[in-house]
């Protein structure tokens, strides 16, 4: 029984680490939300082409992070309604039920906060770090990544704090903190999968 959310600051390199992760321990993988319909086809597709349909980000954060906040909407004007809040959520308590798998975001750390199955896991690293691991997973220039970084992060706080009254850096949010810039990515799949066999094993 091996269950593991993973939160992961931009340029940290979670859209790496937590389907390797999946894949090293055999159990499922969930994803950053899908799609959230707040840009038409035409800006959709747009935003796909400009970053890659791979699943490296969601539709929101695309926005967030392509073009700041359109129509002059605020970082916060950009988290789901109560409706898809409510989806969202229900979509990892079911995940999870199983009690074996991986959850990359959706808040995950405070909606299965209690669960004495999960482990929790942020990957992080000092800013210039990430933004030079961004301009490598993304082929991007370092004008772009620091631009998306800084929309990043605070869409990424704003979540939690602002759906859930949770900062995530406080201690107890996440039983492991990694510094995915300075550990290399594939160890930081070493690393977690060790500890959740650990955590699974002494449960």
């Amino acid at each position: 029984m091996t269950l593991v959310t993973i939160a992961a600051s931009y340029g940290a390199g979670g859209s790496r680490v937590a389907p390797g992760l999946a894949r090293r321990l055999g159990v499922p993988f969930l994803e950053r939300p899908p799609v959230l319909e707040l840009l038409d086809d035409e800006e959709a597709r747009a935003c796909d082409e400009r970053l890659g349909s791979g699943g490296l980000l969601s539709r929101i954060a695309s926005m967030a992070v392509a073009w700041g906040t359109p129509a002059g909407m605020t970082v916060e004007e950009l988290l789901p309604d109560e409706g898809r809040r409510r989806e969202v959520e229900t979509e990892v308590r079911d995940f999870a039920a199983a009690g074996r798998g991986v959850i990359l975001g959706r808040g995950a750390a405070v909606l299965l906060g209690d669960d004495e199955r999960a482990l929790h896991v942020l990957l992080d690293g000092p800013e210039d770090a990430r933004v030079e691991q961004a301009m490598a997973i993304e082929r991007i220039d370092r004008e772009t990544a620091k631009g998306r970084l800084s929309r990043m992060d605070r869409f990424r706080r704003a979540y939690l704090e602002g759906l859930y009254g949770v900062d995530p850096r406080d201690p107890g949010v996440f039983h492991l903190v990694l510094d995915s810039t300075a550990i290399p990515l594939d160890d930081c799949v070493e690393v977690i999968a060790g500890a959740a066999r650990r955590k699974a094993g002494a449960a």
